[in-house]
């Protein structure tokens, strides 16, 4: 079954000059939960281990869509 109402929200941009970082909190709802816990074929996972695996999906993600465009623009 494809679970397709999944909600994420980021709150608490903060941005720091003298480092180069951007935070932000990740806020999810129980059906992105669920879409996480089906990703990794588990149904057993701790908040932490739902977390952790959500950033590594956002840094999958950012250097797919990098790779896909990014690199290509910056040799033009």
């Amino acid at each position: 079954m494809i679970i397709t109402n999944q909600k994420i929200d980021v709150g608490d941009v903060e941005y720091s000059k003298l480092s180069h970082v951007l935070s932000f909190t990740v806020a999810a709802n129980m059906a992105t939960i669920a879409t996480i816990e089906d990703i990794c074929y588990r149904n057993d996972m701790t908040m932490d281990e739902i977390a952790e695996e959500m950033g590594n999906l956002l840094q999958q993600s950012i250097l797919t869509h990098y790779n896909r465009g990014g690199l290509r623009r910056k040799y033009d």
